[in-house]
């Protein structure tokens, strides 16, 4: 299903084009609708949390832009390959994951 709202674009509920890439520099709740965030940790670590029971099959990426602190990826309950936190601590690295209907996968 596409849905064209306001020069923005929803393909089955995945936001494409403004606000489908989110900069963050604060903790925040992973959202569905994004399909990217760049976080800016230069002020202090962030946490990202990912959803409990997200849409089998969602891709999200992350990246980190700065090189102070950490970029921290937070599946609690679920795992993202066998762990509940996935650190990522140097700059300009930037990671995929995707929900398989149990758990995090990196691809």
């Amino acid at each position: 299903v596409t849905v064209n709202e306001s020069n923005v674009t929803y393909i089955n509920g995945e936001l494409r084009g403004a606000g489908s890439v989110e900069n963050i520099n604060t903790s925040t709740a992973a959202n569905e609708r994004v399909q990217t965030y760049i976080a800016d940790t230069s002020g202090g670590n962030i946490v990202v949390s990912l959803p409990t029971e997200p849409t089998t099959g969602k891709i999200w990426n992350f990246k980190k832009t700065t090189a102070p602190n950490t970029l921290q990826l937070r599946a609690t309950p679920k795992t993202i390959d066998g762990s509940l936190t996935l650190n990522i601590n140097k700059k300009d690295i930037a990671i995929t994951i995707q929900f398989d209907g149990n758990n995090y996968i990196i691809i």
